[in-house]
């Protein structure tokens, strides 16, 4: 019997609008871009065109309209962590964390660690970061693995996790395969692609979340803003400390919240942030003693990482009671 092969989805369309140079180039419709995203994941685009329209996406820089559609294409592929509760549940706050620290301590377990141990569930979800020449990042999950947290093996494990009062650590690879497959495509391209952006906007829960994001030029500051506000999304949102989306705790920085497309800022850091701090080495066996030694009293929290905490949790309870 002879076997059908499937026809390739066909991305001259989309690559005459995407890939017209840096001058010429107009990002996608949002129907249009969800199309394009929904067939990527699907496996429906060759390996030649795969790499043509990344490459043309990265050249075009990120527009909202389009990571709305891309997100769209990618919210029925998520894996959901389940809502742990009734009608009245707050929802989680998403933390993504695909970074790591490479100049300054990452402090993103402990801001979870607090949250959660607070009556505020946390979801953290991440891959591992690429080396970068030469210089090792210390990942979130490496330190929630020495402080006795590691990664759970399923979404719905995320549940028992929020139980405990302990944040959920969850791979990409468990709550999204095909994304995690789009991001690995940086092993073969060398440089990072849209799927990058799209995973630390994921939200991959049932019911209600607040995600905790951040940027790294104002350029994606502002995409992000007209995101936020166009979906309606629930987050908070700062200039990355390393690119992880935790407050620096030595330099001021705002935090910023959309909510419902209504957008405050919730924190201003010139009267939390200390250049002074005593902060722990950079390896993650010294920062998680450093953490526990701190969720134990030994070390007073630093005031910024307390400050960003309790605008989390009082973001969380606003908008559960709305």
């Amino acid at each position: 019997m002879t076997q059908t092969v499937p026809t390739p989805f066909a991305v001259a369309p989309y690559l005459k609008e995407i890939g017209r140079g840096k001058d010429g180039a107009r990002g996608l419709p949002r129907e249009r871009a969800r199309e394009l995203m929904a067939a990527i994941l699907d496996g429906a685009v060759s390996d030649l065109a795969l790499g043509a329209v990344l490459i043309a996406l990265r050249m075009k820089g990120e527009e909202a309209a389009e990571i709305a559609g891309f997100l769209d294409a990618v919210g029925p592929t998520l894996r959901r962590v389940p809502s742990a509760a009734g009608p009245a549940d707050p929802g989680w706050v998403v933390i993504p964390s695909y970074n790591g620290a490479r100049s300054i301590a990452n402090l993103v377990p402990l801001l979870a660690m607090l949250l959660a141990r607070e009556g505020t569930p946390v979801l953290i979800h991440g891959q591992p970061s690429e080396p970068e020449a030469g210089r090792r990042r210390v990942t979130t999950e490496e330190i929630f693995r020495e402080l006795g947290v590691p990664e759970c093996a399923t979404p719905e494990d995320a549940v028992q996790r929020r139980r405990d009062g302990l944040p959920a650590v969850l791979t990409l690879e468990s709550v999204c395969p095909p994304l995690a497959r789009l991001i690995d495509l940086r092993r073969l391209l060398g440089v990072r692609n849209v799927g990058h952006t799209l995973a630390k906007l994921i939200c991959p829960v049932e019911g209600a979340s607040l995600l905790i994001t951040s940027y790294t030029h104002p350029h994606f500051r502002d995409m992000k803003a007209e995101l936020f506000a166009t979906t309606g999304t629930h987050a908070m949102a700062m200039r990355a400390t390393d690119g992880e989306s935790v407050v620096n705790a030595r330099r001021p920085q705002s935090v910023e919240r959309w909510f419902r497309g209504a957008h405050t800022t919730v924190l201003t850091g010139e009267s939390v942030a200390r250049a002074d701090l005593e902060l722990p080495g950079m390896d993650a066996v010294a920062t998680a003693r450093w953490t526990r030694d701190v969720l134990d009293g030994r070390i007073p929290i630093p005031t910024a990482i307390r400050a960003q905490a309790d605008v989390i949790a009082a973001a969380v309870e606003s908008a559960a009671a709305t």
